[in-house]
């Protein structure tokens, strides 16, 4: 705890500090365990997170006051020079767009609908709370912006309905009557706000899975809060940015990275009135294109903690990692699993160590994990492996580390053992700084399949 304290203390009082420098200052002679490094750091990178929050807060509320000419009735009291000063926070952040449909069907519309679609219900919730719980991708984190859009194709849907209501039901029926008033009423809702982003908020807390579905925003389990909420006086239709960020068809969410966020950010501050949270923000994507095998290190340094994408910490982190860490530069990727003559799973990677093989699963936060031992235990005890479908190079059960798996997430380097069903942390990859740093975690991956 005192260490936690100590780089808080750091972080507040030295504004000129990165958050590498003061890790390093704050940590140098520490003697912490591997495991106690890695949680310590997630609890820094958790109060970080809450810090810039709460300045974001602040800011959403002072600039909630201005905009309404309200004076507050009880001001903060001024707390003189002796008041520590806030840390200027850079907010960086990841910024999405959310695309809201209507309901699918009419069992839908029956079920979860009549009193209006998920997109007029953002509006209530929006002018009675400013803030809400939705659906969000896995990746958010706290401070991310959400923009919210009402699907454009919604029309067709609700069409659709329409026509079926007329079709199946009696149209002197009380239900058909209810139907056809619920559905004008999303119809006329679209002709305002379809196709639109006509609202903006910001995260504020990590994803959250929910099997029970008390919420029916799309079909996702993922579910995040969402603060400082408000509704666009003049919303952006689609055909002011369709040039510069294609809208994904096949999934509600479309990430926002860099030019095209502020030609969007700018577009919608030209047209209304936006708090500084959202004016302020920067939505900066890794730099996928500087990294190649000479510079990935020092740029895992600096971004490793900012991927938002497994598949962008794989391509830009982990590919390059296990290529040091094998026998030889091939790692294998999708590798379809055998138990007797039967196809269980696939494998993210596997790599040849000590002229073995061994399973490699990879995430982003492995404490947002709740199945990963299930999921480790799926690649023990195997007859075989497929390596490469394509030569059909397959590993037999001799060749095979067949009762551990490797895990790689953004903070650590860990073993799952499935003896006693454990996982172990091996390695704290904000240590690793060098090629000579990678011969060491080799050595210490070797030393645990012994």
């Amino acid at each position: 705890m005192r260490y936690l304290e100590h780089l808080i203390e750091v972080y507040e009082s030295n504004e000129e500090m990165s958050i590498d420098e003061i890790l390093s200052v704050v940590l140098k002679d520490a003697e912490l365990s591997i495991e106690e490094s890695i949680e310590l750091k997630r609890q820094f990178f958790a109060y970080i997170e809450e810090a810039e929050a709460a300045d974001r807060h602040d800011e959403y509320e002072e600039w909630k006051r201005e905009k309404v000419d309200i004076i507050p009735d009880n001001p903060p009291l001024d707390k003189g020079p002796s008041q520590r000063k806030k840390r200027l926070h850079k907010k960086y952040v990841e910024a999405f767009i959310n695309n809201i449909s209507v309901p699918k069907s009419l069992k839908e519309l029956s079920a979860f609908f009549m009193d209006g679609n998920d997109a007029q219900k953002l509006i209530r919730e929006t002018m009675n709370f400013g803030k809400t719980s939705w659906s969000a991708p896995r990746w958010a984190k706290r401070g991310d912006i959400v923009l919210f859009m009402h699907a454009k194709t919604a029309n067709s849907t609700l069409t659709r309905l329409r026509t079926e209501v007329r079709t199946l039901l009696n149209p002197n029926s009380s239900e058909a009557k209810k139907f056809e008033h619920v559905i004008a009423d999303q119809l006329t809702f679209h002709k305002e706000y379809g196709g639109k982003i006509y609202a903006v908020g910001r995260i504020n807390g990590r994803p959250e899975y929910d099997d029970l579905g008390p919420l029916h925003h799309a079909h996702s389990k993922t579910f995040c809060d969402i603060d400082n909420l408000f509704l666009l006086d003049t919303p952006i239709d689609i055909a002011e940015f369709n040039s510069y960020i294609k809208i994904n068809r096949m999934g509600g969410i479309t990430p926002v990275y860099g030019r095209p966020y502020e030609q969007l950010k700018e577009r919608i501050s030209e047209k209304n009135e936006v708090p500084g949270y959202f004016l302020n923000s920067f939505s900066t994507p890794f730099p996928h294109n500087r990294v190649n095998r000479e510079n990935w290190i020092q740029l895992g340094l600096e971004y490793r903690n900012s991927f938002t994408l497994e598949i962008q910490f794989r391509q830009c982190y982990v590919d390059y990692l296990l290529q040091e860490l094998g026998d030889q530069k091939t790692i294998y990727m999708e590798c379809q699993c055998y138990k007797g003559s039967n196809p269980i799973t696939f494998v993210d990677n596997v790599i040849r160590i000590n002229k073995k093989f061994l399973p490699v699963e990879v995430r982003l936060n492995i404490n947002l994990e709740a199945h990963l031992k299930d999921q480790c235990e799926q690649y023990c005890m195997l007859d075989k492996l497929i390596l490469n479908r394509k030569t059909a190079r397959e590993a037999s059960n001799k060749a095979l580390i067949n009762d551990r798996v490797l895990i790689i997430d953004t903070y650590g380097i860990y073993m799952f053992y499935l003896k006693d069903r454990t996982i172990k942390p091996l390695y704290d990859l904000g240590a690793l700084k060098s090629f000579k740093d990678i011969r060491g975690i080799r050595d210490i991956i070797c030393n645990h399949l012994m």
